[in-house]
């Protein structure tokens, strides 16, 4: 799976060029510590979540997102298990220690 997709911009216009399809999204904000993460989510319809997510509850500012085509549902979960671990991953212990 190509983890390494494209950011967009969390505005409507950006949402708007999302396919109507099944698959797993991601979206983050940038802060000055880095990006963190918001929302991870797997729909059967991209678009429209991504549409709501817009709206409900009101995203932080300076978001931007990716989502990822899952063409079976047992692919939206190890998608989205693997988005998730990224962001609670533990640093390896240094060789010293």
């Amino acid at each position: 799976m190509d983890i390494e997709k494209p950011w967009h911009k969390f505005i409507k216009e950006e949402v708007d060029n999302v396919p109507e399809i099944q698959g797993v999204y991601e979206i983050a904000y940038v802060t000055p510590e880095g990006r963190k993460l918001w929302r991870i989510g797997k729909t059967p319809h991209l678009h429209t979540r991504l549409s709501t997510r817009l709206r409900e509850p009101p995203p932080p500012e300076n978001c931007y997102f990716r989502y990822y085509e899952a063409g079976v549902s047992k692919d939206l979960d190890i998608i989205e298990g693997k988005l998730y671990d990224r962001y609670h991953e533990t640093p390896p212990a240094s060789p010293e220690e």
